[in-house]
């Protein structure tokens, strides 16, 4: 009983240990459920940041998409504007190419114009003199009439000097007349060399107005290329950025993916962990239950054995003491009492162990057990189903013994048989003891390998194994 005991406690202790391990690896489970939960709600924190990251990286897409059709929009517009400013360009060069061929025929004709204006003023020059020259030869003809008239008028001269002095004066007028259309002619050349004069002055305002034109073109050409290298600049800056954008994105639902499935494979991982206990909880509290039941019926059977105990011990002592008596040289002593009764008042039965027996009325022999039943046997023994107990072992051969009385040995009946059948039962009585003891530590070793059992059954099994003061002296006597 006290190596039975001490392997329960042993046994007890393992389970603990074992217990102390599945709680540990239970937490620790718990905690790293725990730490996958924090980490789930990190990468669904981290999933939000990069959608919204995303959004606003579309956002700007749209508006950077917007801003590059503006501009390639105005592209296009300065495109056009550039080509009909080339086209203008070239009207303008046409233009002035005939201007310059104009300029060049106009310059060469004013040339000689002004060679034809310096000879025409030295004509003019001399035909002044001439003039000059003639009105005062007219004034001094005149001079001269007046004095032939007064010389005619006083002398009377003939008809010859008359008609002289008339051709004179016809001869001068022809050379007047002639002086005259001279003049004419003069004149006009002048007005035509002055409107060749304004038409050379138009002719310059105009080089000078082309030549500020094509100026102008050309600083608003050097201004568009500008503008065009630097929207160039700009447009290629933010096809950039847009591809790192994009990299990002693309990166970043990678990265979301790969949390995804790790969040998933967590969460088949924790399904797994959590079925995977949840069959080892139910297969151990399927086996506290079924260690349980097995206590039980231990126990009933411990209750049933010690009473069995109790009995044999009656017996034994019963029947030592009628051995004694019988080999004693004087017989039984009619006023004493046997020493079983003095020592079933030193170690009175337990509630566990029933009432003792009633002795006979003649105090020698005590009765039998056959019709009477002790409190706790036969009850016990319907509710756990028969001679079968709970946990499917045989009830031993006392059970059957305590349903009737043992028949005697052939004979005349009387309290005792002759010595040979004491000793044949003293061996059968011992007999019964070592096989008692056997189930119990059967019982006990079966209680011991069963490792769910829980703690109320087990602290009343220990109770019961753990023996009585005087209860193992009684085995030994």
């Amino acid at each position: 009983l006290e190596r039975a005991k001490n392997e329960l406690e042993r046994d007890l202790d393992q389970l603990k240990d074992h217990l102390d391990q599945q709680k540990e690896h239970r937490m620790e489970q718990e905690r790293r459920i725990a730490v996958l939960e924090e980490n789930m709600k990190i990468f669904e924190e981290e999933t939000k940041g990069l959608q919204s990251q995303e959004e606003q990286a579309q956002t700007t897409l749209k508006v950077y998409s917007m801003n590059s059709d503006r501009l390639q929009r105005n592209l296009e517009t300065a495109g056009e504007e550039n080509t009909l400013l080339q086209e203008s360009n070239a009207q303008l060069r046409q233009q002035v190419e005939g201007w310059a061929e104009r300029v060049s025929e106009l310059e060469a004709e004013m040339q000689r114009c002004e060679a034809a204006l310096s000879g025409m003023q030295q004509d003019v020059a001399n035909k002044d003199e001439r003039i000059m020259s003639l009105t005062d030869c007219l004034l001094r003809m005149k001079a001269w009439d007046s004095d032939l008239e007064e010389e005619d008028g006083e002398n009377g001269r003939g008809d010859i000097t008359d008609t002289q002095s008339h051709f004179q004066k016809v001869q001068k007028l022809i050379y007047a007349a002639k002086l005259n259309a001279d003049l004419k002619s003069v004149d006009e050349d002048k007005d035509r060399v002055f409107a060749k004069l304004n038409d050379e002055v138009k002719v310059q305002r105009l080089q000078q107005k082309l030549q500020i034109m094509t100026e102008m073109y050309q600083e608003n050409e050097l201004k568009l290329h500008r503008l065009l290298t630097v929207e160039e600049k700009e447009r290629l800056q933010k096809e950039e950025k847009l591809n790192k954008a994009d990299k990002n994105i693309a990166l970043a639902m990678e990265e979301l993916n790969n949390y995804r499935q790790r969040a998933g494979e967590m969460e088949e991982e924790l399904e797994k962990s959590k079925q995977s206990y949840q069959t080892q909880i139910s297969a151990h509290e399927k086996k506290a239950h079924n260690n349980w039941l097995a206590a039980r019926a231990a126990d009933r059977e411990l209750a049933d054995i010690r009473r069995e105990n109790a009995l044999l011990r009656q017996k034994l002592t019963d029947t030592q003491h009628t051995y004694t008596t019988y080999q004693s040289p004087y017989g039984p002593s009619p006023l004493g009492r046997p020493a079983s009764e003095t020592r079933a008042f030193l170690s009175p039965p337990t509630l566990m162990d029933g009432p003792p027996a009633r002795l006979s009325p003649r105090g020698k022999q005590r009765m039998s057990r056959g019709p009477m039943e002790p409190p706790g046997g036969q009850g016990e023994m319907e509710r756990s189903g028969g001679p079968h107990s709970d946990s499917g072992s045989i009830s031993p051969t006392w059970e059957r013994d305590r349903r009737g009385p043992m028949p005697g040995p052939p004979g005349p009946p009387g309290p005792l048989g002759p010595p040979g059948l004491c000793v044949m039962h003293l061996e059968f009585c011992q007999w019964k003891v070592k096989m008692s003891m056997k189930l119990c530590g059967d019982a006990s070793y079966q209680l011991s390998h069963d490792p769910g059992i829980e703690s109320p059954p087990l602290n009343t099994v220990r109770a019961h194994f753990a023996p009585k003061p005087g209860t193992l002296q009684l085995f030994m006597s």
